[in-house]
């Protein structure tokens, strides 16, 4: 592979990180304020830019506001000119992102690291999409090859061995999407781990109803005279190239035993670690894996569930255990550098993060009705007196007033709240420009998720960084309004 970093290359990935700190230290309160608290403690002015507040007064305002939030990707979409706050405010918050200019050129795109790795690239062929829905399907159709990639790379990289040699070792394999197209498409042996009972039995469930659709995948892709799929075909080597278990792997665990129980009469001694959409503290421990164990010679990872890792410096305290079984330690801060700062994010920024900019615009989408109805329902607890906060959670209803009734009935309120229908529908009326303000606010604020993610990636890359791996990068793997999580810190160790 062509690209190497020197140390002036992890400087300039450190002034990136300060940068984007800089960026989002003054708005910390803004990020991880609650939304249930907009009303009573008057976010709009506590929070958001003076010059965005002086634009943006009436509800046709609010309407157009909208519009630009959501146009900032159509070179279609009107410029908005009599918004300037507005337009500034997307444009200053943009820099900060992948591809921004305040981190240009740390994010590889696919086709730049499939050009770096030509001598070893591996392609799709085989166009299965049974038994996935659209999302799915791009996501393991780019990974699987991207993963056989680094296995190739690896096995060339071997004064002795060869591709046979090498197992993937899939961490948090789900159904085994992921893994059973590495086998199948690649010829390379996987080993799908995932610590939910449950989850393995659907991978192998899955696996034999794949085998019945091979066949005609492999017809349908005009495969047949292919030596790999036809020998695919007639020995039915799925079974013997793709297997999976129940359990944790932690930092002693033997990968070479396990190869071989899983794997008998090979000589399997080196692993490429992959995982995709790996949640909370799970892709941070993969990447301490890599690094602490010498027969993982190449890494693959996306992350994702940001808000279920555990930061060092910040108490989190709707953190349930029970949610990130076997992963222990701390998700974020990974690097030493931001380490030694003791910077926090905070556990509505981590939530905030795994949104979709890319999405809500090519969608249009509007923050949710209930949004808005959680914090009116704010204002009528202070009213009557209510003063603890209360978890609602999530549930269905027809309209404000149904959603009062049904949040005090699940509170066990209904005798201390007692407002008839009329008053409700009053309520709601008298707020329904500030309704619309709320939306506008949920968008301004949704301007930092993918500032907070560029954060949290360019940690873990500048953690490899600084492990040595000279070899470490940020790709863009996935189409953002197809798959959120689209970006994967791939390594190699030689």
């Amino acid at each position: 592979m062509s690209f190497r970093f020197k140390t002036s290359a992890m400087e300039r990935l450190r002034q990136q990180v300060d940068a984007i700190v800089r960026f989002l230290e003054p708005n910390l309160g803004f990020i991880n304020c609650h939304m249930v608290d907009y009303l009573t403690d008057q976010h709009w002015r506590r929070y958001v830019p003076t010059g965005i507040q002086r634009e943006l007064e009436t509800y046709d305002d609010y309407l157009q506001a909208k519009e630009a939030f959501w146009g900032q990707f159509s070179e279609a979409s009107p410029s908005h000119k009599h918004l300037p706050g507005v337009q500034d405010f997307i444009v200053e918050a943009s820099r900060y992102r992948l591809g921004g200019t305040a981190v240009l050129g740390t994010a590889l795109s696919l086709e730049q690291f499939n050009d770096a790795l030509m001598d070893s690239r591996k392609e799709t062929r085989l166009r299965m999409t049974e038994l996935m829905n659209v999302k799915k399907c791009h996501e393991v159709e780019v990974a699987a090859a991207v993963v056989a990639s680094l296995c190739t790379a690896m096995a060339t990289s071997m004064v002795e061995g060869s591709l046979e040699d090498i197992v993937v070792i899939d961490a948090g394999d789900g159904k085994g999407y992921l893994s059973s197209r590495i086998a199948l498409e690649h010829g390379i042996k996987v080993l799908g781990i995932d610590c939910n009972e449950e989850n393995t039995s659907n991978a192998e469930k899955r696996r034999e109803r794949l085998k019945k659709k091979i066949p005609k995948a492999i017809k349908k892709s005009q495969l047949e005279e292919d030596e790999h799929f036809s020998t695919l075909l007639k020995d039915d080597k799925l079974d013997t190239l793709y297997r999976t278990t129940t359990r944790l792997i932690d930092f002693d665990t033997n990968l070479i035993e396990l190869a071989e129980e899983y794997f008998p009469g090979g000589h399997q001694s080196t692993f490429c670690l992959c995982g995709l959409h790996t949640c909370g503290n799970l892709g941070p421990n993969c990447l301490r894996l890599f690094d602490q164990n010498p027969t993982i010679l190449g890494i693959c990872n996306v992350g994702c569930c940001y808000h279920l890792m555990i930061e060092e410096f910040v108490v989190d305290e709707f953190y349930n255990p029970t949610k990130v079984p076997g992963n222990p330690g701390y998700g974020f801060p990974m690097s030493a550098y931001l380490r030694q700062q003791r910077f926090a994010l905070g556990r509505n920024a981590r939530n905030l993060a795994a949104e979709s900019i890319e999405r809500a615009c090519s969608n249009r989408e509007n923050p949710s009705d209930k949004l808005g109805y959680r914090a009116l329902l704010q204002v009528i607890f202070l009213e009557y007196g209510e003063r603890k906060s209360h978890q609602v959670g999530r549930l269905k209803c027809n309209g404000f007033t149904d959603y009062v009734r049904k949040s005090v009935r699940r509170l066990g309120l209904e005798e201390r709240i007692t407002m008839p229908d009329e008053s409700l529908l009053e309520l709601e009326h008298r707020f329904s420009v500030e309704l619309e303000q709320l939306k506008v606010f949920y968008l301004i604020r949704q301007q930092f998720a993918p500032v907070i993610e560029t954060l949290i990636l360019l940690d873990r890359l500048l953690f490899l960084r600084e492990s040595g791996y000279e070899r470490s990068f940020l790709v863009k793997l996935f189409e953002p309004v197809v798959s959120p999580r689209c970006y994967s810190l791939i390594a190699l160790k030689k």
